[in-house]
């Protein structure tokens, strides 16, 4: 049976930067809701939107964020995995500062809504979730989750750090990732630019998050968040399912190819591929330019088998994206036996 609360409180909210620090003298700060290793296993493709009304400004005077509706604001965190497979292996989410669960749904399927031809009701777009009360009157909300993942139910008093469900891809999304929104009444809070903030860009005096969890996510607009080989021409659905995550081919594959998916590319980016056989020799390299921004991009690059078969070893592939002088580079390598 599917368990249902109401996920959003109003359809309109104002952007609590500005609220007194006296309102919050207990000093709650929020640890980093999900099991993972940011920059590694998951990222933040999205932050809270600043800025009222049409056009985004993220805590940092970037762009990294989006009206959603348009003409309305991006009210949460969004942590992103990889891919599907991550979902299936399992990435516990959990509460961020102890408190009472106010409300949770569960029994959402995970599914991408660009995949749904029937779309999803407003009142759904969290998917499965739930709300937790914190002492200081402060509301923590958790969306996007597994579904039959939650594990918290109203009532239930939860500590710091308990895990409460797991990321999914349930409710208003087309990838996998959990969106963390704190409100305070009808206010939506920034963990980044928190309370009393003085200055325009950058992270508050009073911020959200405790100091583990600032030092841990420096801004990061843009990411290589994944990455492989495969033996054709890539397919973007098996890339997003998580289908390309072997590490050895067979010596007979009839092509060798990276792949990468990158959040938030902008236009005049490059993007270079390179291939280095076993031996040490780069044996392929391709530069991709970026015509136009794209919230995410998938691009591949590679060679195919012009011989009886691959020498056998190990092969490594290099992905850069270069933007004003500046590098974001990954690895992976992939075994020919």
């Amino acid at each position: 049976m599917i368990k249902v609360f109401s996920i959003f409180a109003a359809a309109f909210v104002f952007i609590g930067v500005g609220v007194p620090f006296a309102a919050f003298a207990d000093g709650l700060r929020f640890s980093f809701p999900l099991d993972c290793v940011i920059g590694k296993t998951c990222w933040i493709p999205n932050y809270v939107d600043l800025k009222p009304g049409k056009g985004v400004l993220d805590y940092a005077c970037g762009k990294a964020s989006y009206d959603a509706p348009p003409g309305a604001q991006h009210k949460g965190t969004d942590i992103a995995v990889t891919d599907m497979a991550a979902v299936r292996d399992g990435v516990p989410v959990l509460a961020a500062a102890p408190g009472v669960v106010i409300g949770q749904r569960d029994g959402i399927q995970d599914i991408n809504i660009k995949d749904n031809p029937k779309g999803i009701a407003s009142t759904m777009a969290c998917g499965n979730g739930l709300r937790i009360q914190h002492d200081n009157g402060m509301i923590s909300q958790y969306c996007h989750m597994r579904k039959n993942s939650v594990v918290a139910w109203k009532g239930d008093k939860v500590k710091r750090g308990q895990v409460i469900g797991m990321v999914g891809l349930s409710g208003k999304t087309s990838y996998p990732h959990l969106h963390f929104q704190v409100t305070m009444g009808k206010k939506i809070l920034d963990p980044f630019a928190g309370l009393d903030r003085t200055q325009k860009c950058g992270v508050g005096q009073n911020p959200l998050w405790d100091d583990k969890t600032i030092a841990m996510i420096p801004y990061q607009p843009t990411a290589i968040f994944n990455a492989g080989f495969s033996n054709q021409r890539p397919d973007f659905k098996a890339i997003r399912a998580g289908l390309y995550k072997g590490n050895k081919f067979a010596a007979k594959v009839p092509a060798l190819v990276v792949w990468a998916e990158f959040f938030r590319v902008k236009a005049n980016d490059r993007i270079t591929f390179i291939i280095i056989d076993p031996h040490g020799r780069k044996i392929h390299e391709k530069t991709i330019a970026i015509k136009a921004d794209k919230a995410r991009y998938i691009a591949f690059s590679g060679l195919r088998l012009k011989q009886p078969s691959w020498p056998l070893g190990t092969y490594v592939g290099k992905i850069n994206l270069v933007r004003a002088g500046k590098i974001i580079s990954t690895i992976r390598k992939i075994d020919m036996l």
